[in-house]
């Protein structure tokens, strides 16, 4: 950023800017939303919601913490139905490994 830009973007208060985008300087502060903007060139960001930021992380944990006998437990630890535990299993032929001793196994599904 130039010497002049430098100056312009100390002047600047948030007041200055659109009340929509007040929240965000609020949070990332207004030099990290100046670098958005530039980044951004007036084209509209995607965020995801927390949920789906996190998501890839929760799913290599859940794979970590299998074995293949904890389905339930995981749906509890991690807030999800024990289909969706199997869906995250099967993604990675993790899901082949499930035990038919354990009490939450079914064959044919539900």
């Amino acid at each position: 950023m130039d010497q002049n830009m430098r100056e312009l973007l100390d002047d600047t208060t948030i007041e200055d800017l659109p009340e929509s985008c007040q929240p965000i300087v609020e949070i990332v502060g207004m030099e990290r939303f100046f670098e958005l903007s530039e980044y951004a060139q007036g084209d509209a960001l995607y965020i995801p919601k927390p949920d789906s930021i996190v998501t890839p992380a929760r799913n290599r944990k859940i794979k970590k913490e299998w074995n293949g006998y904890n389905l339930r437990e995981l749906a509890d630890k991690y807030g999800l139905t024990p289909n969706r535990i199997r869906s995250i299993l099967k993604d990675e032929q993790v899901f082949g490994q499930l035990s038919m001793f354990d009490p939450d196994f079914e064959l044919y599904g539900e």
